[in-house]
């Protein structure tokens, strides 16, 4: 068991290390979620159980879980942050990319034609595209996908970074939150 370190609200990494990290008291994965099989993601979604509360304010606020399948819908947009590879590197400051949520059919052709034959299920859906050049990248697995509900004014958070071929070069592919949130919301009722 690999310790995990949770820093809320910092986008530098020098602040990261200045103001601490938030102990974790509980960690629930998903029962699908196999890590051995490296060609299928399912289920690839985690809860932590803070060991304290969180106070909010203008850098740390809560996002919202999706409610229906409207957004999914191709050329919809949302945001990618993360600290992940850039330049071969990890960056040293949050980055985030803003990506169209891509046909499903287009994505299903991309990984035929790359000869893959990793699991794209209906618990996943890809962004970005082949001639955007634009992605998450390792480092940013967890991360959330997230899009503005203009109607509602909130933030909803629609995906989850999972997995891709390269950087950059395509579309990648995350996690549906939507097709978990019975899930979630019947593991936050058992921690109380």
């Amino acid at each position: 068991n690999a310790s995990v370190d949770v820093f809320l609200g910092h986008v530098n990494v020098d602040e990261i290390t200045k103001l601490g990290n938030h102990p974790v008291r509980r960690f629930i994965i998903h029962p699908d979620y196999r890590q051995e099989d490296s060609h299928s993601f399912e289920g690839d979604i985690a809860l932590l159980e803070l060991e304290n509360s969180v106070t909010l304010g203008p850098d740390i606020l809560p996002i919202c879980l999706p409610d229906n399948d409207t957004f999914y819908d191709w050329g919809f947009m949302g945001y990618v942050s993360g600290f992940g590879i850039t330049e071969r590197k990890l960056s040293h400051d949050l980055r985030y990319v803003h990506l169209p949520i891509a046909k499903r059919e287009m994505c299903q052709s991309w990984l035929q034609k790359k000869n893959r034959n990793d699991v794209f299920s209906r618990n996943m859906f890809c962004a970005g595209s082949p001639t955007l050049k634009q992605d998450s990248c390792q480092g940013d697995s967890g991360g959330v996908f997230a899009m503005k509900d203009e109607k509602n004014d909130q933030w909803v958070a629609m995906g989850i970074v999972s997995w891709g071929i390269g950087c950059g070069e395509g579309y990648g592919f995350y996690t549906k939150v939507l097709n978990y949130v019975d899930w979630i919301k019947k593991e936050m009722e058992k921690a109380g």
